[in-house]
């Protein structure tokens, strides 16, 4: 709890959260008109990309339609015209899959009305799944196809076959951002099967689309099928969930948010077991809104939103004892979360902290406290500075579930998941250099030098700065400057500096977005 302590210290007043000057009009005034500029992959209008490759690909790609932009505003003709309204539109229209920039253009005409133009610019959303990701002497491939935007309706779907360090399996999955006619009520359904196991699920949910939504729903439903040692552990859980906001306005959100799980588990064997519970959850939401736009901090061209502004998320779970279905101890399952970020000049800083546990008859277990922070300087000429710190406490943890540091978790240079226990510290150094933006019109380049510190102490060890291993290493990033998320591909090549007998100092690891 210390950690929470320690950031809730550091909060200080919010900065203004104002949008920006081209978006600040005259109090009062009534929106006469919306007009929808919408704009394909590559811009053939602009003689740079007016080439046929371009062209061609422009075809392919079906534009995002009109009124899927339309529902996704949070005006309308006949609206009083608010400024804070429009510029999280921006940001909600920026976070979708499909558009690789979204802006807003406010104006007064000469009636004394307002005229908004939303200019969206359309990314990739065609994707031939073939990734290739070696770590140590580990291999996975993916091969597939994914549509994340079919027709230009804001539909999803794809269909992958992965072979994950040795296990093949195949996924669909299909989302839709408005079922039927519902406005803003989001469907999706998934599937996978692999050697021995298959699972399945479906959901229904409105989620909160913005900061004056009143309210959120859904439910969903899952099952899964997997062997367990001489087993096979059969999950079925069934869930529904319900949010209230408490005087939605666009500084601040204050929520409360309800829940239901049913879960059962049966396994068949030479022994049989069952497990049948229920759980009720209860979460806040607390956060205030101050927004800022950069870039070249996780992504490289596109612009990034990140909110400022104190969080403070705690939850707890109930799981009742209840006779009839053969549980005989009540668990309370409690968290909390505070967020905060602060900037000043071209410097930013993100502080994070987190308590869970779960406690069963007067007996407190999986007790877990985290705290990190994330820094970064955008200073220097084509160039981002950013340090990493993570702290992890702790103490009853599950014995199948400890605490992991390796070459997925921020250690590289070291094999996968090579150290376990329950303390856990990380530090991590990058210099990112942006070497050539938006490349023959699809990628950017990128690259990094690095430098990683970190360990993970068993409960029964005391904590020594002569465990820490460490590493340094450079690396390349590719980033697809036509898709939405323009996060990129890691190749990085690196060396352990003091990683023991048994295994190569060198390692070359091929992984998707940031390390931090």
């Amino acid at each position: 709890m210390r950690y929470l302590f320690i950031l809730l210290c550091l909060y200080a007043a919010p900065l203004s959260a104002a949008p920006r000057a081209a978006l600040r009009l005259p109090a009062g005034l009534v929106i006469s008109s919306i007009t929808i500029d919408t704009h394909n992959v590559f811009e053939t209008e602009l003689p740079a990309e007016d080439k046929l490759p371009y062209r061609a690909a422009n075809r392919v790609h079906r534009i995002t339609r009109e009124p899927v932009i339309m529902r996704e505003l949070l005006f309308e003709v006949g609206d009083r015209y608010s400024a804070s309204l429009v510029a999280e539109t921006e940001r909600n229209l920026r976070a979708l899959p499909f558009f690789r920039r979204a802006d807003i253009e406010a104006a007064v005409n000469k009636s004394g009305t307002v005229d908004v133009t939303v200019h969206t610019y359309d990314s990739w959303t065609l994707e031939v799944v073939a990734n290739y990701k070696r770590a140590g002497a580990a291999t996975s491939i993916k091969a597939g196809l994914a549509e994340g935007n079919i027709l230009g309706l804001a539909k999803s779907g794809s269909a992958v076959y992965s072979n994950d360090w040795g296990a093949p399996s195949v996924d669909l999955s299909y989302k839709d951002r408005q079922f039927l006619h519902f406005k803003r009520m989001q469907y999706s359904m998934a599937a996978r099967a692999a050697h021995g196991s298959r699972s399945m699920s479906l959901s229904l949910d409105r989620p909160f689309y913005a900061s004056i939504a009143r309210s959120a729903i859904g439910g969903s439903v899952s099952y899964a099928a997997a062997p367990l040692g001489e087993v096979t552990r059969q999950t079925v859980e069934a869930g529904v969930n319900y949010g209230i906001s408490m005087k939605p306005s666009t500084e601040r959100t204050r929520r409360v948010k309800f829940g239901l799980l049913a879960h059962r588990a049966d396994s068949t064997g030479p022994v049989p077991d069952r497990d049948r519970s229920i759980i009720f959850r209860l979460g806040g939401e607390w956060e205030e809104l101050d927004f800022l736009t950069v870039r070249r901090i996780r992504k490289f061209t596109h612009d990034e939103d990140y909110n400022l502004g104190l969080g403070v998320f705690p939850s707890v779970g109930v799981a009742p004892a209840i006779r009839a279905l053969g549980t005989t101890q009540t668990q309370l399952l409690p968290s909390i979360e505070v967020r905060k970020g602060y900037t000043w000049g071209r410097q930013l800083l993100f502080l994070k902290a987190k308590h869970s546990s779960k406690f069963a008859n007067g007996y407190n277990s999986s007790i877990l406290t985290s705290f990190s922070a994330e820094y970064f300087l955008r200073g220097l000429r084509y160039q981002t500075l950013g340090f990493h710190l993570g702290l992890d406490h702790g103490s009853r943890l599950d014995p199948l579930e400890p605490l992991v540091l390796g070459e997925f978790n921020g250690l590289r240079g070291y094999g996968v998941g090579q150290f376990t226990g329950s303390r856990r510290f990380l530090l991590s150094m990058e210099d990112r250099v942006y070497v050539w933006d938006d490349l023959i019109r699809l990628m950017d380049i990128g690259a990094v030098v690095f430098f990683d510190s970190g360990y993970v102490w068993p409960a029964s060890a005391p904590i020594k700065l002569g465990d820490l291993k460490n590493s340094v290493g450079i690396g390349l990033r590719v980033a697809p400057s036509r898709s939405s998320g323009n996060s990129p591909v890691r190749i990085d090549l690196a060396r352990a500096l003091n990683g023991g007998t048994g295994r190569p100092r060198w390692s070359l690891s091929i992984l998707g977005g940031q390390s931090f």
